[in-house]
This record gives C-alpha cells, structure tokens and sequence, in this order.
C-alpha cells in the first residue's frame, strides 16, 4: 500500500491500468524493464510517441502551448457568458418586468443547455475529432452573442442564453482532453490547471466588468463586447488550431509486456478518443508495429474541417456512453469533487443579487460587480496551488514510490480543496446574514476561499480522469458536466425559495456541511481508487454493456 494506496493483488506480469513507470533508475535495477523508451531525461515519455512528424505528441512545446493558449482563449470568452447576468439582475428584473427567479433561469436553462449540447457534440469528438466542434462552438457563440445583443424580449434572450450554453459545452468537455492529445503525464499539471482557470476561474472577472458595462451603456452591450472577442477568437480557432486527435497503434513490446505506457494497461485504447483495436490492427503495416513515415503536414492541410473517423464505433454507442458511465464509481467521485464546489457560485450569485442588490444595502451593478474581484483574486490563487502542487507532488511521490506514478497521487489536492472551500461557504453566508455587523471586504474574501477550492477541486478531477481513465476521458467529462450543470440548474430554480425559507445564514451551513460530507468521501478515493482501478479493468462498465 504505497502512501496508503490500496494495492490490488495482481501475478507479477500485470498492472493495473493507470499506473506508470515514470522515471529511469538511477540506482540499482528498475522494477520494469524500461530499455529503448523514449524519455524527456530520465523522465519516461508516457504516453510513448509515434515516430510520425504529424503525431501531436511530437509538437515542439512551443506550438502545443500556441494552441491551447487558444483554446483556453476562446473557452474564456465561451465562459464569460455563463456569469455575464450576474451584476445586472435588478436591471434585468425592471426591464422584463420578471421576478428575481425569471432572471436566474436565464443563466439556469444557459447551462441546461451546455449539458443538453455536450452529449451529441460528445459523439462529434470522439467520432471524428476536435477541430470541427471547436470550430462549430465558436461560430455559434458569435450567432448566438449577436442575437443577445439585440434581444428586446424575455423570450427571444432565453433561447439566445441556451444556445450560449450549446457553444460553450465544447469547451468545457474537451480541452482537458486536448491536454491529454498533446502532452506527455509530467508536462500536465500546470496546463490543466491552466484550463481550469480559463473555464471556471476567469469567468469571475465577468461580473466586474458588465456591471460597469450596464451601468454606463446599458445590458445589450454586455453582448456587443462579446460579439466582438468571439469574432477574433473564431478566426484564430479556424486558422491556428489543427486536429490533434491521432490515430496510434498500441505498441506490444514483447520485452516489456504490461507495462502502463499509455496510461490504459494493456488491453486498453491508447489514443483519447478510445479507437477501436480492430482499427488499430489496420493501420499496422510491419511484424515490428513500427509505423510508415508520414510527410510533414502543411498548413493548408491543417485547415481542412475533418481529418477522417477516429473509430468505428457507431454513433448511437458513443451517444449512450456518457450515461453509462454514471455507473463509474471514479466518475462519480469526479463529478462529487467538481460539481457541488462550482454550483456553490450560482448560490453566492444568488446571494448578492437578492440581498445585496435589495433593501437595504441597495447596491448598484457597479458595487455587486466589485464584490466579484476575491473571487478572481481567490481563483487566481487556486490556480498557482494546483499548478505546483499538481505536478511537484505527483513527481515527488513517484520518486519515492519507487519510481513509480499513481494517478491517485493526484487527489492530494482535495484536502487544500476542502478547508478552502468550507471556510469560505461558511465565512461567505456568516457574514452575508448580518453585513452592517461586520466589513463589506468580508464577503470577497470569503468568497475568494471558495473559489480557490473550486479551482482545486476542478484541477484534480480533471488530471485524475485524464490520467487514469484516458480512453474514456471524453464521454468521462460529459458526464461530469451534466451532472455539474444539471445540479446548478437546480440551485437557480430553487435557491430563492430557500433563501427567503431558511435565511442566508441557514443556507450556508447546510451547503458547507454537505461540502465537506462531499471532500470527506472523495479523500477515501486516495485508498480505493487503485484498487478501482483494477475492477473497472476487469469488468468493464462499457464492455458489458455492449458500448465499447
């Protein structure tokens, strides 16, 4: 039991998917033979590259980075229009003449909309690759973003908010995975903790600046600015981002038999988007598995929208899978360590439109929007923890575990993730309850806490799904949106029933209770999860439900 880690009893020639040899012995005889690998140092590349110039893996870092800086751009501007209503509620109520509740559905059916949208795009990615959805997202989020900007009725914005929702699902399901298409385990980290920070973290900043916006030019610009941003970040997704989703055949080396080189053990796919075998013994053209050098690809081949299927698998299997997967006890314990975290915002949104918007704090959209900037300040934060704890603690633990990596070694992540958290849920709702008692730099504060464990949270159980579970990683973050989104669009529905019910403070100790009853349970995944491992590999959620 490394570090406490429940250790499957396996014969000496298997491993447990997941697990991987990452660094070259220096002293002494390594556990497994490690001999003609490809290394970045003494660093073992896992996943092992192909020898194809095309192979993404093969990028120079420069131009992986290049693209998912633009990816995490245009997922930034895709995201802001999740928390852009947040400032101008009241504005909001007196121009339709709705109720609070109204108004909060307009962010509440937008998400709705994500998780609706991210199971047939789901299909789209893993049938055919990224390029094209990513593409398709952007040009909706310029349509959609025009239509907002000149809505003049509750209607007409409502199903303009819902197809924002279906432009911004892609991004939020399939850039981690576009982490994993590029990068090798020990360059991941940091860059998904830079995900997290464009989807969840920066979103943030929004209220702060629409609340001005609205003050100064009134709401339909909130749409105009971004209109104009998702205008230029969907030129530069249609010229800058190439497919890099690449068919690799597993590579068998007879010498090094079970060896966790993919991240999948190994009977499992290698490539991200779980590309069947029978594929894979097509592409074959050697007794070595060595494959055909491939020509550089040029630029204006880079452009094309499709690059061809990725798997035979059917559309109607790849459409169901996502549901399955709510069987998966560690998608599961990703979506109970993303999702309440990130819902807890829509309930603080909901705080400070209701109460401090109202009688008899009586703040403007400028004031709530301020009240947003711990929030950025505190997700900023997250961001820095996750990005060098991520990485340093996983590279640590592997050194000391005798060179070996464990993706559970990511989830020392949600202990930080749990004491932020829970002390800025219950600071948050303390100090809300009674703000002529106490600072009005409080409630940013408590709030940047809160935060902070989010962006924890959402980094964790994203590297831990990436790492451990990369054939499934896709349908895995669809699933993990539904549930995230499904749940907020709940909270949206219902949060000023108990508000007004239970009172702010009341409401906040519950929510802080169930948060750490929800870390609590994930921290024993730090156990279990190898373990589970090992019975998911053995007995296929998938596989025996004929869907893989």
């Amino acid at each position: 039991m490394p570090f406490g880690i429940l250790d499957p009893k396996l014969p000496a020639h298997e491993r447990v998917p997941g697990t991987v040899h990452l660094y070259q012995a220096i002293h002494g005889v390594d556990q497994f033979p490690s001999a003609n690998l490809k290394r970045d140092g003494d660093i073992i590349l896992v996943p092992q590259p192909s020898d194809s110039p095309n192979d993404p893996l093969n990028w120079s870092i420069r131009k992986k980075d290049f693209v998912l800086f633009i990816i995490c751009l245009e997922g930034i501007v895709a995201s802001t229009v999740s928390p852009i209503l947040a400032s101008s509620t009241l504005v909001l109520v007196l121009y339709f003449q709705r109720g609070f509740q109204a108004i909060a559905l307009l962010t509440g059916y937008h998400l709705a909309g994500a998780a609706v949208a991210s199971v047939f795009i789901t299909a789209i990615f893993v049938k055919y690759g990224k390029r094209f959805p990513y593409i398709f997202a952007s040009a909706v989020l310029v349509g959609s973003a025009a239509w907002a900007a000149v809505a003049t009725s509750y209607k007409s914005l409502l199903w303009a908010r819902v197809l924002q929702g279906v432009a911004l699902a892609p991004f939020e399901i399939a850039i981690n995975a576009s982490v994993g298409d590029m990068y090798f385990v020990h360059q991941r980290g940091v860059r998904l903790a830079l995900v997290s920070l464009s989807i969840f973290g920066t979103t943030f900043l929004t209220p702060i600046i629409t609340g001005v916006v609205t003050f100064n030019l009134g709401w339909h610009w909130m749409f105009w600015l971004v209109l104009i941003f998702s205008s230029v970040t969907f030129v530069l997704v249609v010229l800058f981002v190439p497919e890099h989703v690449y068919n690799r055949e597993k590579r068998l080396n007879t010498d090094y038999v079970g060896e966790d080189l993919d991240g999948q053990g190994p009977q499992s796919d290698s490539t991200t988007t779980g590309s069947d075998l029978a594929d894979e013994e097509k592409e074959k053209t050697t007794s070595t598995g060595q494959q055909p050098q491939e020509e550089k690809e040029t630029f204006l081949h880079s452009l094309r929208l499709f690059s061809g299927s990725k798997t035979s698998r059917p559309l109607w299997k790849i459409f169901l899978r996502p549901f399955a997967l709510l069987l998966h006890p560690a998608v599961i314990w990703g979506c109970l360590t993303q999702g309440p975290l990130i819902a807890w915002t829509a309930m603080i949104g909901v705080v400070l439109a209701a109460v401090f918007m109202g009688p008899p704090l009586w703040y403007t959209e400028v004031n709530v929007g301020y009240m947003y900037t711990g929030a950025v300040i505190g997700a900023l934060i997250g961001f820095v923890i996750a990005g060098v704890l991520s990485d340093l603690s996983a590279k640590w633990l592997s050194r000391h575990n005798n060179n070996i990596y464990e993706p559970e070694f990511r989830i020392v992540l949600v202990i930080p993730q749990m004491i932020c958290g829970c002390i800025g849920i219950w600071g948050f709702g303390f100090i809300s309850s009674d703000m002529f008692k106490y600072s009005q730099y409080l409630p940013p504060f408590f709030f940047g806490l809160e935060t902070c464990g989010m962006i924890l949270g959402a980094v964790a159980g994203a590297s831990y799904i990436t790492d451990a579970y990369r054939d499934i990683q896709i349908e895995a973050f669809v699933t993990m949106l539904l549930f995230k989104n499904l749940f907020a669009f709940a909270l949206t529905d219902k949060a000023y029933v108990w508000i007004l019910a239970l009172g702010v403070k009341q409401c906040f100790i519950i929510i802080g209770a169930v948060q750490l009853a929800v870390s609590a349970v994930t921290l024993l995944f730090w156990i279990v999860g190898k373990w589970n491992r090992y019975i998911m590999h053995r007995h296929n959620i998938l596989r025996i439900l004929h869907l893989e």
